[in-house]
């Protein structure tokens, strides 16, 4: 069963920090992407552009698909390919008129799909590391906090474990475009043993409990997010209570599943954008952490 999780964070995005965004290029835009168009400019000419989906310009798509806003003068105009479908061929058209009399010029432009998902193991002291795969931790010491003296029995604490992964998002306008990674959670299954899951914007953040970590997907809307870098991190805790040594290696593999939605065709991996765009790629598909097993010290005897 998937779980949606809505995080909603009001951003402003400068113009600078939307720079670093890989845009591709004017006739190959990333969908999201804004791109400047231009012919030579005449002073006293005028110019009207439109965005058409037939080159001979009769159906706009100016409003619905894309949007334009003016540029440094009238003969040129920066276009943002916000809905555009990707592989599907667009008209950019101007006309421009001198004296009553006009000329037109179009250019042929196809939006393309570079959307993108990594995951990395990753840990509080160094949230940009990637620890790779099988990376080990040692679970949390354990402390006594209680004595029964009466029934000569001591209350054993042995406290809870927390790994943290993380999730880039790439090849997408993260100032203007949401995005939907997917993903499983899976963990050994040990006696007395409990583990939850949330996510965050920031590794050290406030974490969005109730991941499903019984191997359902997870399925997160990530609004406008809070970064231009489009990370988001995974914690997943695991808590012995009072009743589990931890005796067993515990394997925690959080992996970015292929699309569960799509029956037919299963190469595309899990997530999209905010405009239905499948997540093309992924550096990684999945990361495994271990909390290590404590050694089975029995009870204290004495001669």
């Amino acid at each position: 069963m998937k779980k949606r999780v809505i995080l909603l964070i009001a951003v402003l995005m400068s113009a600078a920090g939307s720079g670093v965004f890989a845009q591709g290029s004017g006739t190959a835009p990333q969908v999201g992407s804004k791109h400047n168009y231009a012919v030579t400019y005449t002073a006293g000419n005028s110019y009207v552009w439109d965005v058409t989906s037939d080159f001979a310009g009769n159906t706009t798509v100016v409003g619905t698909l894309v949007t334009i806003t003016a540029g440094t003068d009238d003969a040129n105009i920066d276009v943002t390919w916000n809905n555009a479908v990707p592989g599907t061929t667009y008209f950019v058209h101007v006309t421009e008129t001198a004296d009553d009399c006009s000329n037109r010029k179009v250019l042929a432009v196809t939006p393309v799909n570079n959307f993108t998902l990594d995951i990395v193991s990753v840990d509080l002291d160094d949230a940009d590391t990637d620890n790779e795969d099988n990376y080990a931790i040692v679970p949390s010491s354990i402390s006594i906090d209680g004595y029964d003296a009466a029934a000569s029995t001591f209350t054993y604490n042995y406290h809870k474990d927390s790994v943290f992964y993380k999730i880039t998002a790439a090849g997408i306008d993260l100032a203007t475009t949401d995005w939907s990674p997917q993903f499983t959670i899976s963990h050994e299954d040990i006696t007395g043993t409990v583990v939850s899951a949330g996510w965050a914007t920031a590794i050290d953040g406030t974490y969005t409990m109730g991941l499903d970590t019984d191997g359902g997907v997870n399925d997160l809307v990530v609004e406008t997010s809070a970064t231009t870098n489009g990370e988001i991190w995974i914690k997943v805790v695991v808590d012995n209570s009072t009743l589990n040594e931890g005796l067993v290696a515990n394997s925690i593999v959080v992996n970015l599943v292929e699309d569960p939605d799509d029956a037919v065709d299963n190469s595309n991996q899990s997530g999209e954008d905010e405009n239905g765009n499948d997540v093309t790629s992924t550096g990684n598909d999945t990361r495994t952490q271990i909390v290590k097993a404590r050694p089975a010290t029995s009870d204290i005897s004495t001669d």
